[in-house]
């Protein structure tokens, strides 16, 4: 059987053709990285290896420029499967053997800005720089997803755009947004536009018909006050300002967790109101100087939280010191830093620094969540839920998908399986890319017999996280992927693969670590 007949039979007989197949057999450089493609979608890290490593041979005959390329079609199947370290040293190679190539040079920057590494690649050389080029080209590609119809997509790009740009760039992309779902959903605020781009694919009913009325009525109305307030705003008077802030509900805290705002109450308000006017005034050349912006500890922490992926714990941890000198009176930091040591399996450290905040802010809700994940991991599954409950006491209105995951975590423990299916439930609707929560699900619907369901989020797991899977059947049974079957090895797999994602629970960087204390990334749609 050739390696095509096994892919037409389905994954064991792919798995199988390619593992009778000598990767010195090959019959040249594309030939090997089909191969190597091959073996990657099927989750065994060996066939990957050897094929890669045949290409390479072959490449080098051919000269350093189709090497170079190899070290590429390489660094994106490391990207793949979230292996930074890997993706870098191909990247690296690929450089130092065509150094004058500016397309290369342009894949290799992209595959880099994928773990939101501040890199840029220029004339040859990786070289440490700002985001704003890797924000903008997001913004750029948001833009145009929404001109062809694919505001999901768009979405996607602009929070990613958020994740890794540089903080003055943050408010406008935030005005991106707002933009962006006026034009598609008629949704006026960040949150709402975030949930829509983690959530599922398709909008409800209740967007459907806020879009519907935006289009009709809001919209026209917007676009006529817009033109007489570019006219008009800067002559509004100063006594004017609060009472309309007051009117239009703008109550910016930054401790409530908003993202940098300008200073300026006016050009605030007029963000608020008329996004489209203010994203036009940021790009008119008379209005060249940057709005000023008030710095936010919960964005600078945010991203330095997100950097993980492509840099040391010891380098990440220690510049958290440096937003709580900035910003004293914040538990912002405390919050991240604590989740981020959630992420690392350091559970007394994280506990400390969510009390930390929590003497600070006693009724921020996410502190809660985050002590209560703490006893999860400690199992201490009645702890755990007071913790829950003192969340929800504190925020009734906002309750959502990080606390619904993490409880199940504490009911599976209980021992109350049909309310851990129930949290999970949901969080698995509003939040699909919370890769833990499809894990649990599938331990909880073993337990209970439902195969059905249990199969569903296996799928499910199989086309988010793969690589996750195929790194933990390895260390926890010595299997590559194909070969995981049946349902006990299924068990000993995400059994293992909890252990590997330590405290992380997130729903938008998930990392875990492979036996020899390696982070890796999943991301999103595999």
């Amino acid at each position: 059987m050739t390696i095509d007949e096994g892919r037409k039979g389905g994954i064991r007989a792919a798995w199988e053709a390619l593992g009778r197949h000598d990767p010195a057999s090959a019959r040249d450089v594309n030939h090997a990285l089909e191969a190597a493609r091959l073996a990657f979608r099927l989750g065994d890290r060996r066939l990957v290896d050897a094929w890669i490593m045949q290409a390479l041979a072959l490449a080098s005959a051919e000269g350093p420029r189709e090497t170079a390329k190899v070290h590429l079609a390489a660094a994106s199947v490391d990207r793949g499967a979230g292996r930074f370290s890997g993706c870098q040293k191909h990247v690296e190679r690929a450089l130092a053997l065509a150094p004058d190539d500016a397309g290369l040079r342009e894949r290799a920057a992209d595959l880099l800005h994928a773990f939101g590494a501040r890199q840029r690649i220029e004339k040859g050389a990786a070289r440490q720089t700002g985001l704003t080029e890797e924000a903008e080209a997001l913004v750029r590609r948001a833009r145009e997803k929404s001109a062809i119809g694919d505001p999901h997509g768009a979405i996607r790009d602009l929070l990613a755009a958020k994740h890794i740009a540089d903080e003055d760039q943050i408010w406008r992309i935030d005005l991106e947004l707002v933009v962006l779902g006026r034009q598609h959903f008629g949704f006026l605020d960040v949150e709402a536009l975030t949930a829509i781009g983690r959530g599922p694919d398709e909008p409800g009913r209740k967007a459907e018909i806020e879009r519907a009325l935006h289009r009709r009525f809001v919209a026209p109305a917007l676009d006529h006050a817009a033109r007489l307030a570019n006219r008009a705003w800067d002559a509004l008077p100063e006594a004017a300002l609060a009472p309309l802030a007051w009117r239009l509900g703008d109550r910016f805290r930054e401790e409530e967790g908003e993202l940098p705002a300008p200073r300026d109450l006016r050009l605030r308000l007029l963000a608020r109101v008329f996004p489209e006017a203010m994203l036009a005034r940021l790009g008119d050349p008379k209005h060249h100087t940057p709005p000023p912006l008030r710095s936010s500890a919960r964005q600078r922490a945010k991203v330095l939280q997100w950097s993980i992926r492509s840099r040391s714990p010891a380098e990440v941890l220690g510049e958290f010191d440096a937003i709580l000198r900035d910003h004293p009176p914040s538990h912002h930091p405390h919050a991240y830093r604590g989740e981020l040591l959630l992420w690392l399996g350091r559970v007394d450290e994280a506990e400390e620094d969510f009390r930390r905040g929590l003497a600070q802010k006693p009724r921020a809700r996410w502190l809660h969540i985050g002590m209560g994940a703490v006893y999860v991991l400690r199992n201490e599954p009645a702890a755990a839920l007071a913790c829950f409950q003192r969340s929800i006491d504190c925020a009734p209105a906002v309750v959502g998908p990080t606390l619904y995951g993490v409880r199940a975590e504490a009911h599976r423990l209980r021992g109350d399986l049909p309310a851990a299916v129930e949290d999970l439930t949901r969080t698995c609707r509003d939040t699909p890319s919370r890769v833990s929560a499809w894990v649990t699900l599938w331990l909880v619907e073993d337990a209970l017999g439902h195969a059905e369901a249990r199969d569903a989020a296996w799928k499910e797991l199989m086309r988010r996280a793969p690589w996750l899977l195929a790194d933990a059947a390895e260390e926890a049974l010595g299997l590559a992927l194909p070969a995981i079957e049946n349902d006990d090895a299924r068990r000993a797999t995400l059994e293992h693969a909890i252990r590997m994602l330590r405290g992380n629970r997130s729903s938008s960087c998930v990392t875990y670590f492979t036996r020899e204390g390696e982070l890796r990334t999943v991301f999103a749609g595999g």
